[in-house]
């Protein structure tokens, strides 16, 4: 039988590999263009991670959730969820669509 050419890439575990284990990629970083571009985007992202502004914003990100965690509204939150999840109308419904999915 002869070869036939696919339009698309199925999704398996082999599939999932990250950017970085591709041949093409590999060939790719090994253009000095492209190495050069790397090596300037990760001094810049460095340098980007490093800025007293970007310390201060994740500082404040991190203590905004630190604080969100903390208050009694997340807790309420988590508790709608897990009421949610013991539905057996919700469960119902997942499980309808987690077997219409898995007949595509």
């Amino acid at each position: 039988m002869p070869p036939v050419e696919q339009n698309t890439v199925p999704f398996t575990v082999s599939a999932a590999k990250s950017l970085s284990e591709l041949k093409t990629v590999g060939k790719a970083r090994e253009l000095p263009v492209v190495s050069d571009l790397e090596k300037m985007t990760t001094t810049f992202a460095n340098q980007i991670s490093e800025n007293a502004h970007v310390q201060s914003a994740k500082q404040m990100v991190e203590d905004g959730m630190k604080s969100i965690v903390e208050t009694e509204t997340f807790n309420n939150i988590q508790g709608k969820v897990q009421e949610l999840n013991e539905n057996p109308r919700v469960q119902q419904t997942l499980t309808t669509v987690k077997s219409a999915v898995g007949q595509l």
